[in-house]
């Protein structure tokens, strides 16, 4: 009981890892991911958030990111057993027929909604409470160093990569540094978990993210990474680019480009990439109890999204449902619930960015047959970040495609992205809409080897790649 009240007094509400536990645990219990599963959702509350005015709302998103931080303090006795106790602590006894576990995808909260899976992230993210500049990344990296160091020392069994991206992150950043923890052991909680929970001959999907990002190495499993997946590529990130200089000048900055520490090395992206270090633990756990291993390959977390739509599409029409109502859902507000309440299609986008609005794009120019209603719900990180996507585009793309009616969901179109209450409005918006189908008996492993034989060679199944692995033995 310490163990998960530890852990959840320190890990972030907003992060993607602790966002997808809570919505696919959610609806293991018949219940939907409103709030980001924080408490009742509310449309009239999130109208008289998103109405304050610009400089109200920009200090409600810094007050929300300081009562997100945690202090060092309490971050001290914080361990990866912690963090196991709490992932586990979500789900009910099982026995489950498979599990995801790894890199963060939204696509995969579709697809372990649809098996009836536990999702088990690699990576958490713990808000260390900190004044910092977002502009002076050498700066947060010197304050956080030290004690970057003593919760790597003090925990063997994860790494720490210190993520530092003044563009997307900056509403929060000047209240907390973002830690996040990759698991690289199971450990005795998770062992014991999926020894105890999963079903006999159940599946281990292993989510592989192969995202690789630039950093600069601190010691020993500790690293720091200047900037991260979204609008922007690394290397603009350390050079410095004219929109970059334009942001700055927006933010009133007296700067126009960043001086980050240089990288000494590659590794897996600190939110969305997977170490592979884990897999041999995994590995050798199925082969103790007879499970198969399966490892889902992908360059980037949203690359999932086509086939997972596909999926539905293909599950829909052997319920003779509808397979024409898209969703199309942003960062941390995807609702597996909602999705098969109201027979919509999912398609997750990593943020609302323009390498994002492009790979939307590209699915639905080259998907058959098209759909005829497309509804998309927008994340809002508080400001306008470098490559954001502005409401009008997202407005217009799924009026482009659809054959019937399209548009933006859920937001207050005037206040995004600095729409405070766009957290609570997606569900209620979700709930509104007309058309609703009984809740579907899960999919089983049949089903969806079914699926990919007969998606073999379709275009969403090239962007991936799913293998067999080979338990380890002795």
């Amino acid at each position: 009981m310490r163990q998960r009240l530890r852990a959840a007094r320190c890990l972030c509400d907003f992060d993607s890892s602790a966002a997808a536990v809570r919505a696919v645990s959610r609806f293991h219990r018949g219940q939907d991911f409103r709030a980001l599963g924080m408490g009742p959702g509310s449309a009239s509350l999130a109208d008289l958030l998103s109405h304050l005015p610009p400089a109200a709302r920009r200090r409600l998103f810094v007050a929300a990111g300081h009562l997100q931080s945690t202090p060092v303090s309490r971050v001290r006795g914080l361990t990866g057993e912690d963090l196991a106790a709490w992932t586990a602590d979500q789900y009910g006894p099982g026995p489950y027929p498979a599990v995801f576990i790894g890199a963060g995808s939204g696509a995969v909260v579709h697809l372990a909604a649809a098996l009836r899976a536990p999702v088990v992230p690699q990576t958490f993210l713990v808000p260390v409470r900190a004044r910092i500049d977002p502009d002076q990344p050498r700066t947060a990296l010197s304050a956080c160093r030290e004690f970057g160091r003593q919760l790597v020392e003090a925990n063997p069994d994860l790494a720490l990569c210190h993520m530092h991206d003044p563009s997307q992150d900056r509403a929060m950043l000047v209240r907390f540094a973002y830690f996040r923890f990759k698991r690289l052991r199971l450990g005795a909680t998770l062992q014991n978990f999926l020894a105890q929970r999963l079903a006999p001959g159940a599946t281990i999907f292993i989510v592989d993210s192969t995202l690789m990002w630039p950093m600069s190495v601190l010691g020993e499993r500790h690293r720091f990474q200047f900037g991260a997946l979204g609008g922007m590529g690394p290397d603009e990130y350390l050079n410095g680019s004219e929109r970059i200089a334009r942001h700055l000048a927006e933010q009133d900055s007296v700067l126009r480009q960043w001086d980050a520490p240089p990288p000494d090395e590659l590794y897996p992206e600190a939110e969305w990439g997977y170490d592979d270090t884990l897999t041999a633990e995994i590995l050798a756990l199925a082969a103790e109890h007879g499970h198969a291993v399966r490892r889902i390959t992908i360059g980037e977390p949203e690359h999932l999204s086509p086939l997972v739509a596909d999926f539905y599409r293909w599950w829909y029409r052997r319920r003779s449902l509808p397979t024409d109502r898209l969703l199309i859902e942003s960062y941390n507000q995807w609702e597996p619930y909602w999705a098969l309440r109201l027979g919509a299609v999912p398609f997750w986008l990593q943020f609302t960015t323009r390498p994002s609005y492009r790979w939307l794009n590209h699915y639905l120019l080259h998907t058959e047959p098209p759909y005829r209603s497309i509804d998309v719900n927008l994340f809002s990180n508080g400001l306008r970040s470098v490559g954001l996507v502005p409401v009008e585009e997202w407005h217009g793309i799924a009026e482009r495609y659809a054959g019937e009616s399209g548009g933006v969901i859920g937001v207050d179109e005037k206040a995004f992205p600095e729409d405070i209450g766009s957290a609570l409005r997606y569900q209620p918006a979700l709930a509104a809409l007309p058309q609703r189908h009984p809740m579907p008996a899960p999919v089983t492993m049949g089903d969806l080897d079914t699926f990919l034989a007969e998606a073999a060679d379709s275009e969403a199944c090239r962007t991936i790649r799913f293998e067999t692995l080979r338990a380890a033995t002795g």
